[in-house]
């Protein structure tokens, strides 16, 4: 104790010999209301002092804390002593930085003494500071004043912001915004709604022109200004609805009310608010539209209501109370006063046999289940039957309780009749059309029939030894016969067509073969003529394309032939090549030549189903009239057009356009798709054909094939054939009497379900070869019987491991 004190006397009297020697602490310490000094050592690390009047300020005896080693230091907060030993480092290098910092202590109660803290250094002869001097000054009254004063300013900042927020907030929500004039300095304020009426940045300056022009020009413009002249000249305040045209170019409608202030009679401002009212004005509109279409609508009600004789009903079913107006008494044939108001004079007047389900309806109406939307008869007291369309509606209490029935009635007897008679005129449009399709199915058998036996025979006295004369007889022949099958196709095509039934295949095909194909069927009639037929094909023309190749073909051949029969001197050119038509790649077959060529009025029909230019071409030509229309028919399924140019004299140029997929999975080039004559050798076929000249050619074309083949007349030697012996196939005509085709192949199937029986017949519908193949025909050969055809569909349904090599012809 008495070491401690002795060396705080030698700091007290160090200090008081500085005192003595520098005019600058003097100075210090006459300037200041001290509460502490402090003094500091910088020669020696840890020797330091502080007044008692500084421990007293913190809450400590001064005499024990002089006595204690525990520095001063570990009272200050530290990021205050940081700054002030930076300051007191700055202010021992450089005189001139001053030692003048607040600083915060911990009072022994553990509050904050605010502190300021100013010092000066001690320097020796050679200017080096050895010592720091400094004055402690208690500030905390003040700094809790300077405190509270920042709060309750930030307090009434942040009220005044949220203030502005809220009214801002409800500009916002009721779209009224706030606008004022000062008149002496010519100054106008908008507030932020109203800039966003007018559809301007926070940073517009308005002015008075400026502003009236926003409003709409005319009458709405020509308000606001007589209204601000009469308030600046008489004080006249204004409340208007007027249109302004926004800065984005918006028509809107908004009530400005205005009001001018004056001083010394004298008008110096005008201020007021605006409100946008677009919603409301178009929602008044909207209500006064309803209100003219409500109006209007019960007009036409009122008129439909006269018109059809409609009759208003309105049953309590509370009570069974029943209304009816005069045109229900009207519609059911009885007066007011035969009318009498129970549920009796609705139920009495319906037909026996509509009674029951239209009460049943009734009830279900009232329960919810269904909407009363339904027709019945009714019997007039004369005994006339009249139907009644009925419709009402079922109202409800608030318990959700049906209370009321209100419903219309009114007469469509002649509407019921009408489409009777339409019904009936319907079916006899589809008993013609079926008559129409049997007749054509018939006709196509019955010609089909002879013609197998025809073509038949002329394919076999191909392979014959004949004379050029017989030959070319026999070629003429020949193309003879298959121009009528082509006449009957055509009919039966167009009629396929007609009822929507022809489909088309898709699967890969050289059009090279078709041009072939067609040249081939053609070169009779070419030679005939004395005419040239040329096929040209672009170098850049795909060969390979995916589409029905039967179809193209028709397509190809039916415009070709024609260029063909009406071209007596000259020439028929095909040309082949690729076009762009509708943002894709399609195929332009385009067929000139140099015949007879067609006006233009011949022109307009020449797609017309049985049309030819004029009576005399058919008499010198020939042919149906079909192909042309079923052509342009065809390339329209593909999605194609078909495109004519003609001159009377000079020839005819037909385009046709085939917009088909390009195929790639077979090669380019001609494929040879054409079957070679199997070897049947041990194998046994049946043949049931009731006309023996069919079986003739039947049994020809077998021939070659070197099978054993066994010949019946119907269907019911047939299955007595198969029932004595095995069979490898069965070829079965389906009209045959005592037992069809149909039949036969039943039995069959049931005695032998592994013996393929193919179906050959005139019926080439395809309906007709839909049904064979749901029966379990294994196939369809169309008569008449193509021998390609045959041998091709003998080598699909016999083994094919089976057969020996192909047989020589």
């Amino acid at each position: 104790m008495t070491k401690a004190i002795s060396r705080q006397q030698t700091i007290i009297d160090e200090l008081n010999g500085f005192f003595g020697d520098n005019k600058f602490l003097f100075k210090l310490i006459d300037s200041c209301v001290l509460d502490g000094i402090w003094y500091w050592d910088l020669e020696s690390e840890g020797r330091g002092w502080m007044s008692d009047a500084f421990w007293g300020m913190l809450g400590y005896d001064a005499i024990i804390k002089q006595t204690q080693t525990a520095q001063w230091e570990s009272y200050i907060d530290e990021n205050d002593l940081n700054e002030l030993l930076t300051n007191v480092k700055k202010h021992t290098s450089l005189p001139s930085h001053q030692i003048d910092q607040i600083v915060r202590f911990q009072h022994r109660n553990n509050n904050v003494v605010w502190v300021r803290i100013r010092a000066v250094a001690i320097r020796n002869k050679e200017a080096k500071p050895i010592r720091i001097v400094g004055t402690l000054t208690n500030i905390s009254t003040l700094q809790q004043q300077a405190i509270h004063r920042t709060e309750n300013a930030q307090m009434q900042s942040s009220a005044l912001q949220k203030q502005s927020l809220v009214l801002e907030e409800l500009e916002q929500i009721a779209e009224i915004g706030t606008w004022e004039m000062d008149l002496l300095t010519g100054e106008i304020s908008w507030s932020q709604q109203t800039r966003r009426i007018h559809d301007v940045p926070d940073d517009y300056e308005p002015n008075l022109s400026s502003g009236i022009n926003f409003y709409k020009e005319g009458e709405s413009r020509l308000q606001i200004t007589h209204a601000i002249e009469k308030g600046m000249s008489e004080g006249r305040p204004w409340a208007l609805e007027l249109e302004l045209t926004t800065a984005f170019g918006r028509q809107v409608w908004v009530r400005t009310l205005g009001k001018p202030f004056f001083e010394n009679g004298k008008c110096v401002r005008l201020f007021g608010v605006m409100q946008d009212i677009t919603r409301q004005r178009k929602e008044k509109e909207a209500l006064q539209t309803a209100k003219s279409e409500a109006i209007n609508n019960a007009l036409r009600m009122q008129l439909a209501h006269d018109s059809m004789e409609m009759g208003i009903w309105e049953w309590d079913i509370s009570c069974g109370e029943l209304q009816w107006d005069k045109a229900m008494l009207t519609l059911y044939g009885i007066s007011e006063a035969q009318f009498t108001g129970s549920f009796s004079d609705w139920e009495n007047r319906i037909h026996p046999d509509d009674l029951v389900p239209a009460t049943e309806l009734l009830n279900k109406a009232i329960s919810g289940q269904k909407r009363f939307d339904t027709q019945f008869r009714i019997i007039l007291p004369d005994q006339q039957i009249r139907h009644i369309k009925a419709n009402a509606l079922v109202i409800s209490d608030n318990a959700g309780n049906p209370i009321k029935m209100i419903g219309v009635n009114y007469d469509v007897s002649d509407k019921v009749e009408t489409l009777a008679t339409l019904e009936q005129e319907k079916l006899k449009a589809e008993a013609a059309s079926r008559a129409k399709s049997a007749f054509l199915a018939n006709m196509s058998h019955e010609i089909r029939t002879p013609m197998n036996a025809i073509l038949g025979g002329l394919q076999l006295l191909k392979h014959a030894d004949l004379d050029d004369t017989l030959e070319d007889i026999l070629h003429k022949a020949t193309f003879s016969a298959q121009s009528l099958l082509t006449i009957i196709n055509d009919v039966l095509d167009y009629s396929k067509i007609e009822s929507d039934m022809l489909l088309l295949e898709n699967k890969p095909f050289s059009m090279q073969d078709v041009v072939e194909s067609v040249e081939y069927d053609l070169q009779p009639l070419v030679n005939n003529q004395g005419i040239t037929l040329k096929t040209h094909i672009a170098s850049d023309f795909p060969d390979t394309w995916l589409g029905d190749m039967v179809r193209v073909k028709q397509i190809l051949l039916n415009i070709a032939s024609n260029a063909v029969k009406f071209t007596s001197e000259g020439h028929v050119e095909i040309h082949l090549a690729c076009t762009e038509y509708q943002k894709g790649t399609a195929i332009s077959i385009a067929i000139s030549d140099t015949g007879i060529g067609m006006s233009e009025e011949a022109c307009k029909h020449i797609f017309d189903r049985f049309t030819q230019a004029d009576s005399s071409i058919t008499r010198k030509f020939g042919g149906t009239g079909l192909g042309m229309s079923i052509s342009m028919n065809l390339a329209r399924l593909m999605n194609g057009d078909i495109q004519i140019q003609s001159k009377e004299g000079v020839g005819t140029k037909v385009t046709v356009i085939l917009p088909l997929e390009r195929d790639v999975s077979i090669q380019e080039g001609n494929q040879d798709d054409t079957p070679e004559v199997p070897s049947l050798t041990g194998k046994k076929v049946l043949v049931a054909e009731d006309n023996l000249i069919n079986q003739a050619v039947v049994e020809a074309f077998l021939a070659e094939t070197h099978a054993e083949v066994t010949l019946v007349e119907n269907g019911r030697q047939a299955v007595e054939a198969v029932t004595n012996q095995d069979f490898d196939v069965v070829l079965m005509d389906i009209q045959m009497p005592e037992m069809d085709g149909l039949q036969a192949q039943k039995a069959i199937s049931t005695l032998n379900k592994n013996i393929p029986i193919i179906a050959i017949t005139a019926n080439v519908m395809a309906s007709d070869i839909e049904d064979y193949q749901k029966r379990g025909f294994s196939g369809h050969i169309c008569k008449p019987v193509d021998a390609k055809v045959l041998y091709s569909m003998l080598k699909t349904h016999i083994n094919p491991q089976s057969l020996p090599e192909t047989a020589e012809h």
